[in-house]
């Protein structure tokens, strides 16, 4: 997924909060993530909110952490956060973490760092998902931890599902439609989250199910909300 189809589809969004299909209230998103994840972190290290958006969870976040940088492929998604969700301790940067170069840049400029992230992994080619874990190890360093958050094999066939029964979920289309929304070969089915990590250099310290709670909202009139997986990891001392 290419930097000028995510600029692409954050310009045409309104800016108002929830815009996006994944863009939850911090409520209902990182701040029900953050327990599953803070007891493994080093609380005096920053945390990188990797595929930051609106930068809405961002911003809720560095409420706990000190220093918090948000990045985004999208020019329009790391503008977009600026101007909505700012705060003295936040960072927002325009970042491609396929490259290697810009992922030693980021470590050398802030040292070992925790990573925040959400649905980055199944937008990517298999050859992909493996650069990006890699990159993902030279931010975490020795100390920091990932925790992640990704789509499943299930989430495609529950949103195929609800469409062919006539739901009427616009977004949850639209993404269908135009970006292949699930349709990729999913990392997190039958545990294939934890092996793809462990695969590539990562100890995976907690994993399981948990619904993504989107801002598309069913006919009953409730949030609806897609089995997804997470994992927390650290980048493994065996490499």
């Amino acid at each position: 997924m290419t930097g000028a189809i995510w600029d692409a589809f954050w310009s045409a969004l309104p800016t108002e909060p929830g815009a996006a299909l994944w863009d939850s209230s911090p409520r209902l998103t990182a701040a029900r993530h953050l327990p599953l994840f803070q007891e493994h972190t080093d609380p005096s290290l920053p945390l990188i909110d990797l595929g930051c958006g609106s930068g809405r969870q961002t911003q809720w976040l560095a409420g706990h952490f000190g220093r918090v940088v948000g990045l985004d492929i999208a020019d329009a998604a790391v503008d977009l956060a600026a101007a909505t969700h700012p705060a003295p301790n936040i960072v927002y940067r325009r970042a491609d973490l396929l490259d290697t170069d810009t992922a030693t840049a980021l470590h050398t400029e802030f040292g070992d760092a925790n990573v925040y992230m959400r649905g980055v992994l199944h937008q990517l080619t298999p050859d992909d998902r493996t650069n990006m874990l890699a990159t993902i190890r030279l931010l975490l360093g020795g100390r920091g931890i990932l925790f992640a958050q990704e789509l499943t094999e299930h989430t495609s066939w529950y949103v195929a599902e609800l469409l062919a029964q006539g739901a009427q979920l616009p977004k949850t289309a639209g993404l269908a439609a135009h970006f292949d929304f699930g349709a990729r070969i999913a990392p997190a089915h039958d545990g294939r989250l934890r092996l793809l990590l462990e695969g590539n250099g990562f100890d995976v310290l907690v994993d399981d199910d948990i619904s993504l709670h989107t801002t598309e909202h069913t006919s009953d009139g409730q949030p609806l909300e897609l089995p997804t997986r997470y994992v927390v990891a650290r980048a493994s001392a065996r490499l």
